[in-house]
């Protein structure tokens, strides 16, 4: 921006308007307006207006979804009892502790196998018809994953979410083959 407007500057010092062709009048008078609305704004985007915080009866079940799961390790979205109790008894939930309630990990127990499960949050925010959110994960025999916090603060507030884990069943097998 800056160097467009010095060459706008150059040119109209080096030439006389008045002696100039119409055609170079008009790019000199294109030159000038566009460095000017460059300048302008940059001049508008500068200010960032704070973020507006939501009731926590006004959030949508997306956002409840981001505020429950800040490390982005929620699963999938999950409906009911899709991988039957099988693996359940090979399942702990550990708490450490965190700055808002405990920090809720999941590991397996006793087997070799990948387990596909499905974990139930239970909440009540006053106001907000979202009480309950099932995900979906795969989790491998040596791995611990995130499954989010025992509580949810949020506009200086605390809310108790409970876990369950509804569902787990040991992971299929693939059988896909080389192509040779």
């Amino acid at each position: 921006m800056v160097r467009i407007k010095n060459s706008v500057l150059q040119i109209a010092a080096t030439h006389n308007p008045f002696s100039m062709k119409p055609k170079n009048i008009a790019l000199l008078l294109l030159l000038l307006a566009f460095g000017c609305k460059d300048a302008k704004s940059t001049k508008q985007t500068s200010a960032d207006p704070e973020p507006v915080v939501k009731d926590i009866s006004e959030l949508s079940y997306i956002e409840i979804y981001e505020a429950l799961f800040t490390d982005s390790n929620g699963g999938f979205d999950a409906h009911g009892d899709l991988y039957g109790q099988e693996a359940v008894s090979h399942l702990s939930i550990q708490e450490r502790a965190s700055s808002c309630g405990d920090a809720l990990e999941l590991s397996v127990q006793d087997t070799e196998k990948d387990i596909t499960l499905a974990i139930k949050a239970n909440f009540n925010f006053p106001g907000n018809p979202n009480t309950e959110m099932i995900r979906a994960y795969t989790i491998k025999p040596a791995e611990k994953i995130s499954i989010g916090n025992s509580k949810l603060c949020y506009d200086g507030k605390e809310y108790v979410v409970q876990r369950e884990i509804v569902s787990a069943g040991f992971a299929k097998e693939s059988t896909v083959q080389a192509v040779n």
